[in-house]
């Protein structure tokens, strides 16, 4: 998702005050709803709904861990942590989903048992009425969660989105349950129960292996990415934008390196002025940190230039390879950095016999230097 800078600005405290008031308002809504769910499981002993009023409670936990966990995120910078503490929240968010997995695998269990000694539950017209209310409450909730979780660009708040809509789903399947139940006398009480479980089970163990994803180095999104090389192409002197890292450090600290190529006839001061502009606005646009290393376009020496068309010959036959830059001569040395398809090339056998392959090629017209080829993949 594209992110829009405009709101980051508002105050220091803007990503604080927006976790703070839509997790207190989910932490209300989901207090009602475990209320008036054990309010019913008193009088009818079902499972199903027990286990609708425990993810409830799950979700209230979940609103405090993420008011609690935001306002530790927003701590400043310091000198052990010289990146601030938005990792936190990705730590919240994991926790937050370890609960939800716990929940769900312990109804799992309970559920089970239910279905190997079912028993008929008696539910009151007032039961399929309170459900469709849960329902009404839960997609205003997925819904404000999402519209939040866009306004600053939280993963916790996401993840509680996720839930809600889970939980959306769920309460439907309850509903379901009941309604058979009370009007075709078949015992699915268990069954019901079981089926949230293991989707419960199922979306917890999903957002844990997104959110270590990120915890462990995610690369950009897709739409980000090519956001961020499409905005950079359009300055002009800017040319082909290629080797993106980005560093992950919170929400408001991603942090993302590229390398572009800039004509190599232009001075010191030209190519600052260039860079530091782009940087800068394109930084503030998509509220990342972005910086930019630069590569030289061209060269004076002709010799060099005679090797980076060759080498475009040989990466316009090749479809694994997509791009050269940082031609240098260092003595007889040539060292090449070369972009190729990391979906096709996978393993260090295949690299090195697309080393070759280049290598051998630039020898046939250049004999007197050794190459030196350095791969960096691109996916």
């Amino acid at each position: 998702m594209i992110r829009n800078n405009k709101n980051f600005k508002k105050s220091a405290n803007y990503r604080q005050k927006i976790s703070a008031r839509a997790s207190f308002l989910g932490l209300l809504s989901n207090l009602f709803l475990a209320f008036i769910k054990l309010i019913i499981y008193l009088f009818t002993h079902s499972m199903s709904i027990l286990s609708e009023a425990i993810n409830n409670i799950t979700d209230c936990a979940s609103s405090i861990i993420s008011i609690v966990g935001i306002k530790f995120a927003q701590k400043p910078k310091d000198e052990v942590h010289p990146y601030g503490h938005g990792r936190i929240e990705y730590l919240i968010t994991l926790v937050v989903s370890g609960m939800v997995l716990v929940v769900g695998l312990s109804f799992a269990y309970t559920s089970f048992f239910k279905i190997i000694h079912p028993v008929s539950i008696n539910y009151p017209l007032y039961t399929q009425i309170l459900l469709a209310i849960s329902i009404i409450v839960k997609i205003w909730q997925q819904h404000f969660y999402l519209r939040e979780s866009k306004k600053i660009n939280s993963t916790t708040l996401k993840a509680q989105a996720e839930d809600a809509r889970s939980d959306v789903l769920i309460s439907l399947v309850v509903l379901l349950g009941v309604i058979v139940e009370k009007y075709f006398a078949y015992k699915v009480d268990g069954f019901v129960g079981f089926a949230v479980a293991i989707f419960i089970v199922f979306n917890a163990i999903r957002l844990i292996f997104e959110t270590i994803s990120i915890l462990i180095g995610r690369g950009l999104n897709e739409e980000l990415k090519r956001e961020i090389v499409s905005k950079v192409s359009a300055y002009e002197g800017i040319s082909n934008v290629h080797s993106i890292i980005v560093a992950d450090f919170g929400p408001e600290n991603v942090i993302v390196i590229i390398d572009v190529e800039i004509a190599y006839n232009l001075n010191l001061e030209e190519v600052h002025n260039i860079i530091d502009k782009v940087e800068r606005e394109v930084s503030e646009l998509l509220g990342i940190r972005l910086i930019i290393h630069t590569d030289p376009h061209g060269s004076s020496s002709e010799m060099i230039e005679n090797i980076r068309k060759r080498l475009n010959l040989i990466i316009r036959e090749n479809l694994n390879l997509y791009s050269a830059y940082d031609i240098v001569r260092d003595g007889d040395h040539i060292h090449v950095d070369l972009t190729y398809n990391a979906r096709e090339i996978k393993d260090d056998m295949a690299k090195g016999e697309l080393k070759e392959t280049v290598i051998e090629e630039l020898k046939e017209y250049f004999p007197d230097y050794k190459f030196v080829i350095r791969l960096n993949a691109v996916f």
